[in-house]
Protein backbone atom coordinates (compact mmCIF):
# COMPACT_ATOMS: atom_id res chain seq x y z
CA UNK A 1 0.00 0.00 0.00
CA UNK A 2 2.90 2.19 0.51
CA UNK A 3 4.84 1.82 -2.57
CA UNK A 4 1.32 2.27 -4.30
CA UNK A 5 0.60 5.60 -2.06
CA UNK A 6 4.54 6.89 -3.53
CA UNK A 7 4.40 5.57 -7.17
CA UNK A 8 0.61 6.69 -7.84
CA UNK A 9 0.72 4.48 -10.80
CA UNK A 10 -2.67 3.39 -10.64
CA UNK A 11 -4.43 7.40 -10.38
CA UNK A 12 -5.24 7.51 -14.21
CA UNK A 13 -7.24 4.18 -13.20
CA UNK A 14 -9.09 5.77 -10.31
CA UNK A 15 -10.08 8.81 -11.69
CA UNK A 16 -11.49 6.89 -14.58
CA UNK A 17 -13.50 5.11 -12.29
CA UNK A 18 -14.93 7.43 -9.99
CA UNK A 19 -15.32 10.11 -13.50
CA UNK A 20 -13.43 12.28 -11.92
CA UNK A 21 -11.55 15.11 -13.91
CA UNK A 22 -7.59 15.00 -13.31
CA UNK A 23 -7.62 19.20 -13.06
CA UNK A 24 -10.20 18.84 -10.36
CA UNK A 25 -8.59 16.35 -8.51
CA UNK A 26 -5.45 18.42 -8.83
CA UNK A 27 -7.07 21.39 -7.11
CA UNK A 28 -8.69 19.50 -4.05
CA UNK A 29 -4.83 17.90 -3.61
CA UNK A 30 -2.99 21.59 -3.55
CA UNK A 31 -6.09 22.65 -0.72
CA UNK A 32 -5.12 19.84 1.18
CA UNK A 33 -1.51 20.66 0.69
CA UNK A 34 -2.52 24.37 1.51
CA UNK A 35 -4.83 23.18 4.82
CA UNK A 36 -2.81 20.97 6.22
CA UNK A 37 0.90 23.51 6.14
CA UNK A 38 -1.57 26.05 7.28
CA UNK A 39 -2.67 23.91 10.62
CA UNK A 40 1.27 22.70 10.81
CA UNK A 41 2.05 26.58 10.94
CA UNK A 42 -0.96 27.42 13.56
CA UNK A 43 0.78 24.64 15.93
CA UNK A 44 4.99 26.47 15.24
CA UNK A 45 3.22 29.33 16.42
CA UNK A 46 1.75 27.56 19.72
CA UNK A 47 4.66 25.91 20.75
CA UNK A 48 7.01 28.90 19.84
CA UNK A 49 9.51 25.99 18.23
CA UNK A 50 10.94 27.48 15.05
CA UNK A 51 12.87 24.84 14.10
CA UNK A 52 10.08 23.35 13.25
CA UNK A 53 9.54 25.40 10.64
CA UNK A 54 11.72 23.29 8.52
CA UNK A 55 9.57 20.64 8.12
CA UNK A 56 6.95 22.75 6.39
CA UNK A 57 7.38 21.35 3.29
CA UNK A 58 6.57 17.62 4.84
CA UNK A 59 3.44 18.43 5.86
CA UNK A 60 2.57 20.19 2.80
CA UNK A 61 3.39 17.02 1.15
CA UNK A 62 1.05 14.97 3.72
CA UNK A 63 -1.56 17.10 2.79
CA UNK A 64 -0.95 16.43 -0.95
CA UNK A 65 -0.63 13.10 -0.66
CA UNK A 66 -3.50 12.52 1.38
CA UNK A 67 -6.37 13.35 -1.86
CA UNK A 68 -4.15 10.20 -3.30
CA UNK A 69 -4.71 8.24 -0.34
CA UNK A 70 -8.21 8.74 0.21
CA UNK A 71 -9.17 7.97 -3.62
CA UNK A 72 -7.45 4.67 -2.95
CA UNK A 73 -8.87 3.24 -0.29
CA UNK A 74 -12.80 4.46 -1.69
CA UNK A 75 -11.68 2.49 -4.34
CA UNK A 76 -10.80 -0.08 -2.56
CA UNK A 77 -13.90 -0.29 -0.26
CA UNK A 78 -16.10 0.13 -3.73
CA UNK A 79 -13.88 -3.31 -4.63
CA UNK A 80 -14.61 -5.03 -1.41
CA UNK A 81 -18.40 -4.34 -1.35
CA UNK A 82 -18.78 -5.43 -5.23
CA UNK A 83 -17.12 -8.19 -4.67
CA UNK A 84 -19.81 -9.63 -2.48
CA UNK A 85 -22.79 -7.43 -3.54
CA UNK A 86 -22.25 -9.48 -7.00
CA UNK A 87 -22.54 -13.09 -6.27
CA UNK A 88 -25.58 -11.75 -4.16
CA UNK A 89 -27.25 -10.54 -7.08
CA UNK A 90 -26.36 -13.51 -8.97
CA UNK A 91 -28.20 -15.63 -6.43
CA UNK A 92 -31.58 -13.74 -6.86
CA UNK A 93 -30.98 -13.03 -10.67
CA UNK A 94 -30.80 -17.16 -10.93
CA UNK A 95 -33.47 -17.54 -8.52
CA UNK A 96 -35.60 -15.18 -10.69
CA UNK A 97 -34.70 -16.23 -14.10
CA UNK A 98 -35.79 -20.56 -13.48
CA UNK A 99 -39.31 -18.45 -13.04
CA UNK A 100 -39.32 -15.83 -16.08
CA UNK A 101 -36.97 -17.27 -17.96
CA UNK A 102 -36.71 -13.81 -19.80
CA UNK A 103 -32.87 -12.07 -19.25
CA UNK A 104 -33.87 -8.47 -19.40
CA UNK A 105 -37.22 -9.09 -16.90
CA UNK A 106 -35.01 -11.34 -14.74
CA UNK A 107 -32.37 -8.47 -14.52
CA UNK A 108 -35.37 -5.91 -14.02
CA UNK A 109 -36.91 -7.49 -11.23
CA UNK A 110 -33.08 -8.16 -9.59
CA UNK A 111 -32.90 -4.59 -8.69
CA UNK A 112 -35.29 -4.39 -6.24
CA UNK A 113 -33.01 -6.97 -4.50
CA UNK A 114 -30.11 -5.70 -5.10
CA UNK A 115 -28.12 -2.81 -2.47
CA UNK A 116 -26.39 0.07 -3.39
CA UNK A 117 -23.70 0.43 -4.92
CA UNK A 118 -24.44 -2.34 -7.71
CA UNK A 119 -27.92 -1.19 -7.71
CA UNK A 120 -27.41 2.08 -9.50
CA UNK A 121 -24.85 0.17 -12.02
CA UNK A 122 -27.24 -2.49 -12.43
CA UNK A 123 -30.39 0.17 -12.97
CA UNK A 124 -27.92 1.63 -15.67
CA UNK A 125 -27.70 -2.10 -17.54
CA UNK A 126 -31.18 -2.23 -17.81
CA UNK A 127 -31.91 1.23 -19.52
CA UNK A 128 -29.12 0.52 -21.68
CA UNK A 129 -30.70 -2.98 -22.80
CA UNK A 130 -34.33 -0.80 -23.67
CA UNK A 131 -32.57 0.98 -25.90
CA UNK A 132 -30.60 -2.42 -28.08
CA UNK A 133 -29.59 -5.71 -26.29
CA UNK A 134 -25.55 -5.36 -27.10
CA UNK A 135 -22.97 -7.17 -25.38
CA UNK A 136 -20.54 -4.32 -24.42
CA UNK A 137 -23.24 -2.99 -21.74
CA UNK A 138 -22.93 -6.74 -20.29
CA UNK A 139 -19.10 -6.15 -20.31
CA UNK A 140 -19.13 -2.44 -18.98
CA UNK A 141 -20.76 -3.84 -16.25
CA UNK A 142 -18.56 -6.56 -15.90
CA UNK A 143 -15.79 -3.51 -15.75
CA UNK A 144 -17.49 -1.99 -13.19
CA UNK A 145 -17.15 -5.22 -10.77
CA UNK A 146 -13.47 -5.27 -11.84
CA UNK A 147 -13.02 -9.37 -11.49
CA UNK A 148 -12.20 -12.02 -14.26
CA UNK A 149 -15.44 -13.92 -12.86
CA UNK A 150 -17.50 -10.94 -13.86
CA UNK A 151 -17.17 -10.77 -17.22
CA UNK A 152 -17.50 -14.44 -17.81
CA UNK A 153 -20.76 -14.74 -15.99
CA UNK A 154 -21.88 -11.37 -17.47
CA UNK A 155 -21.16 -12.79 -21.06
CA UNK A 156 -22.61 -15.57 -20.69
CA UNK A 157 -25.75 -13.77 -19.31
CA UNK A 158 -25.68 -11.74 -22.76
CA UNK A 159 -25.65 -15.87 -24.32
CA UNK A 160 -28.64 -16.29 -22.41
CA UNK A 161 -30.29 -12.64 -23.51
CA UNK A 162 -29.56 -13.63 -27.40
CA UNK A 163 -29.69 -17.73 -27.51
CA UNK A 164 -32.07 -19.04 -24.75
CA UNK A 165 -31.32 -20.65 -21.63
CA UNK A 166 -30.37 -23.61 -21.61
CA UNK A 167 -30.52 -25.67 -18.63
CA UNK A 168 -26.80 -27.59 -19.03
CA UNK A 169 -25.43 -23.57 -18.84
CA UNK A 170 -28.16 -22.59 -16.11
CA UNK A 171 -26.56 -25.37 -13.74
CA UNK A 172 -23.21 -25.04 -14.86
CA UNK A 173 -23.39 -21.84 -14.12
CA UNK A 174 -25.50 -21.82 -11.00
CA UNK A 175 -22.64 -24.09 -9.62
CA UNK A 176 -19.81 -21.69 -10.81
CA UNK A 177 -21.82 -18.82 -8.68
CA UNK A 178 -22.11 -20.71 -5.73
CA UNK A 179 -18.23 -21.69 -5.56
CA UNK A 180 -17.68 -18.11 -6.36
CA UNK A 181 -19.74 -16.89 -3.28
CA UNK A 182 -16.96 -19.41 -0.63
CA UNK A 183 -14.07 -18.03 -2.69
CA UNK A 184 -15.32 -14.38 -1.77
CA UNK A 185 -15.70 -15.04 2.22
CA UNK A 186 -12.41 -17.22 1.77
CA UNK A 187 -11.33 -13.46 0.20
CA UNK A 188 -13.00 -11.47 2.70
CA UNK A 189 -10.92 -13.26 5.61
CA UNK A 190 -7.60 -12.72 3.99
CA UNK A 191 -8.25 -9.04 2.99
CA UNK A 192 -9.17 -8.20 6.91
CA UNK A 193 -6.38 -10.17 8.21
CA UNK A 194 -4.21 -7.70 5.38
CA UNK A 195 -5.62 -4.88 6.42
CA UNK A 196 -5.18 -4.87 10.21
CA UNK A 197 -1.07 -5.34 9.03
CA UNK A 198 -1.59 -2.51 7.06
CA UNK A 199 -3.23 -0.26 8.90
CA UNK A 200 -1.26 -1.79 12.06
CA UNK A 201 1.85 -0.23 10.51
CA UNK A 202 0.50 3.32 10.46
CA UNK A 203 1.02 4.04 13.74
CA UNK A 204 4.03 2.50 14.26
CA UNK A 205 5.68 4.54 11.38
CA UNK A 206 4.08 7.95 12.69
CA UNK A 207 5.53 6.84 15.79
CA UNK A 208 9.03 6.70 14.45
CA UNK A 209 8.63 9.57 12.66
CA UNK A 210 7.57 11.97 15.52
CA UNK A 211 10.13 10.04 17.84
CA UNK A 212 12.93 10.73 15.40
CA UNK A 213 11.58 14.32 15.27
CA UNK A 214 11.87 14.94 18.60
CA UNK A 215 14.95 13.67 19.05
CA UNK A 216 16.71 15.84 15.94
CA UNK A 217 14.88 18.95 17.35
CA UNK A 218 16.60 18.37 20.95
CA UNK A 219 19.73 17.43 19.30
CA UNK A 220 19.72 20.71 17.29
CA UNK A 221 18.80 22.82 20.39
CA UNK A 222 21.66 20.79 22.54
CA UNK A 223 24.07 21.42 19.55
CA UNK A 224 23.01 25.33 19.98
CA UNK A 225 23.59 25.81 23.28
CA UNK A 226 26.62 24.01 23.32
CA UNK A 227 28.03 26.08 20.58
CA UNK A 228 26.47 29.25 22.57
CA UNK A 229 28.47 27.91 25.38
CA UNK A 230 31.59 27.60 23.66
CA UNK A 231 31.65 30.84 22.28
CA UNK A 232 31.58 32.37 25.58
CA UNK A 233 35.07 30.80 26.67
CA UNK A 234 37.63 32.41 27.26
Amino acid sequence: MLAELWKEQQLEGYLSYFKREKKSFTLSRLIFGVIITFLFLIIILMTGKNLLYIATPVAFFVGYKYAYFNLMMSRRKMDLMNAFLFPEFLQSFMALLSSSGNVYQTLKQSVTYTSEPLKSELEKLVLKIEDGNKRNDYLTFAEYISSSEAYMIMDMIYQFSEFGVKKEALQELDLYIQNLQENKIDDLIVSKMGAMDNFGMIPILIALFLTGGFAGVVFMFFMGDLTGALNVMP
